[in-house]
């Protein structure tokens, strides 16, 4: 069959189509130019149009207005605020579609964009930190209030999440005491809200709580994490002192549901949970909290009250990943570690930020600082107008 019967049986075939529609196709280009065949393009208008001529020079592009349909959904997420007793307030939550549903004609937008907070630890100087973090943290490693006020002065950190690890026993089993001290000194230290940490320790973790969670009782922080093995004990010392609750899970819709409700039986309001159902690693398991992130969020606006909560996410774990520390001299492939692990961290919190991650935990100063301008970026509102230098790019001629 010759190019033109070709033409002309494609030409027949497509004159009931009203569009195309082209599968697995990727288009990378600085410059975008259709051509078509003349015999393609007569046969084509002939068909639909008979009587009418070959088509002669350029092809017109039509304008046509975008008219969005009603975007509904019944559930609404809950808003939690984290609030400083010097009136700084960070919010999030209060969803009513999903994620970044900012388009031009919708009434309804979400009111808080993601909230990033920065990881500070309290034996920073005796972890064996990626050499990324080492660099940016020089010199406060060892003071995790200066560290924080480093995150705050030097890169706007709205949140702090402080980490007490050296009360697990198996490192240096220090006392809650110390815990209870460097908080104390944090909310003296920086303005923005704190978010209390642990050391995954269970015993020492809940005595950490109480006496944190006393001594902050004129804020309104977060006590992270209550997990299966914790929070009937955690919870109701986030009840007592009037704190937000970090309910912890792994990877299931079905426990997170359970834990919500026995944690609002114990008292919790609804407007103190936030979800952690796992953020797993880039490269190690990513693609499953992607899925749970979505599911429960979606599950939420669809009308699921018992996971109609906000949802933090350890993006740290990102480190983890040996793609993101190892040096260059072992794997010289993946190229320079400086960027290669912020990076991994950064795609690692855009990628939950985009189904429903709503408090992203991250440690590279940088990572932290990028994600939060793009975020703040994806929550403006769609322009009205597009200029019409968007379209330069695209361009129709005529093969002869």
């Amino acid at each position: 069959m010759s190019f033109e019967e070709l033409s002309k049986k494609l030409a027949e075939l497509m004159k009931d189509t009203d569009q195309m529609e082209l599968i697995n196709v990727d288009l990378l280009a600085e410059q975008l130019q259709f051509e078509f065949f003349p015999s393609v393009v007569t046969g084509a208008v002939q068909a639909a149009l008979p009587g009418i001529g070959k088509v002669k020079g350029p092809i017109e592009w039509t304008e046509a207005v975008l008219k969005l349909g009603e975007v509904s959904f019944p559930g609404t997420i809950e808003t939690i605020e984290f609030v400083r007793s010097n009136g700084t307030k960070v919010t999030l939550g209060g969803q009513s579609v999903p994620p970044f549903y900012n388009f031009l004609g919708l009434e309804k937008r979400n009111p808080h964009p993601p909230v990033v907070t920065y990881d500070v630890f309290d034996m920073g100087a005796d972890m064996m930190l990626p050499k990324p973090i080492k660099v940016e943290y020089k010199g406060y490693l060892d003071n995790p209030v200066e560290w924080a006020k480093f995150a705050v002065d030097k890169f706007g950190a709205d949140c702090i999440t402080f980490h007490s690890l050296s009360i697990d026993p198996g490192l240096k089993d220090a006392p809650v005491e110390n815990s209870r001290k460097t908080l104390e000194e944090l909310l003296q230290a920086v303005k923005v809200p704190i978010l209390i940490g642990c050391s995954g320790n269970k015993e020492k973790d809940v005595e950490m709580f109480k006496v944190t969670a006393e001594v902050s009782e004129s804020e309104r922080l977060l006590l992270s994490a209550a997990d299966k093995a914790t929070w009937e004990e955690v919870v109701p010392l986030a009840v007592k002192y009037d704190h937000n609750c970090l309910l912890w899970t792994s990877l299931d819709m079905n426990n997170q549901i359970k834990m919500n409700k026995g944690a609002m039986e114990l008292g919790l309001a609804r407007d103190r949970i936030v979800m952690d159902p796992t953020c797993a690693t880039l490269g190690y398991g990513l693609e499953y909290s992607f899925s749970m992130y979505q599911r429960m969020r979606l599950a939420g606006l669809l009308g699921e009250d018992n996971l109609a909560f906000p949802i933090s996410g350890g993006t740290t774990n990102a480190w983890g990943a040996r793609e993101a520390w190892m040096s260059i001299k072992r794997a010289p492939e993946w190229g320079d570690r400086q960027y290669r692990g912020p990076l991994w961290e950064i795609y690692n919190a855009l990628s939950l930020i985009v189904v429903g991650l709503d408090l992203a935990m991250m440690f590279h100063p940088v990572a932290a600082q990028f994600v939060k301008e793009t975020v703040n970026d994806f929550f403006k509102e769609a322009p009205k107008v597009i200029p019409e230098s968007y379209m330069d790019w695209v361009s129709t001629v005529i093969k002869q």
